[in-house]
């Protein structure tokens, strides 16, 4: 009987031993697990804000895209026949960052050209690349409507503000691939020789 209750008590001791070891083990794996989670999140953290601040940076120290007229055509409201209009439009950069470079247009960038909300032309803008060696003519756009005429009323309004106000003003919009939305302005004045500054694109990105 005595070898018998030594037995029984040096089962109980040997559960108890691994029972408390397996509750050691069971806490290190919790703290271990408790920590790799805060290190990793930590490590997410980090990137998010490194990514955050190069986005905000590059935000920062972006160019700026100005636009202006170069030629246009089919507005002209005594014309006979009348022609279908276009616009050939540039675009000029300024405040290029040293070593800055950047690509955009091209695909399926389209912009259109309105007045007081009609669309009178739209055309392709092509490819092109900010690096600063370039500041005037990066790009240059042809805004047309073929096939098409402006409206009698249209062209009237038209040479009717021009001739009371003393300029006319025209909007360009659309997206621009690798850029972002696009939305400029341009102005067409009374007298053709004026010169007329050019005008700052706002590009929402």
């Amino acid at each position: 009987m005595a070898n018998v209750d030594s037995n029984l008590q040096c089962g109980r001791g040997a559960k108890s031993n691994l029972g408390h070891r397996d509750e050691v083990i069971n806490n290190r794996l919790v703290i271990f697990i408790f920590a790799m989670s805060s290190a990793f999140v930590m490590c997410v953290g980090i990137v998010i804000l490194v990514m955050h601040t190069e986005v905000s940076d590059a935000k920062m120290n972006r160019p700026n895209l100005f636009i202006r007229l170069l030629d246009k055509g089919g507005l002209d409201h005594v014309a006979s026949p009348p022609t279908s209009p276009f616009f050939q439009l540039v675009f000029d950069v300024d405040g290029v960052p040293p070593g800055y470079q950047v690509c955009s247009g091209g695909g399926n960038s389209l912009l259109h050209v309105s007045y007081h909300g009609m669309i009178l032309a739209w055309g392709q803008m092509p490819y092109f690349c900010i690096n600063g060696c370039k500041r005037t003519d990066v790009a240059t756009l042809k805004a047309k409507a073929e096939a098409s005429v402006l409206r009698e009323e249209v062209r009237n309004l038209i040479w009717n503000e021009i001739q009371v106000v003393g300029r006319i003003e025209f909007d360009v919009e659309g997206e621009v691939a690798g850029l972002g939305y696009l939305h400029c302005k341009f102005f067409i004045s009374e007298d053709e020789t004026a010169d007329i500054p050019k005008s700052l694109c706002l590009i929402h990105y």
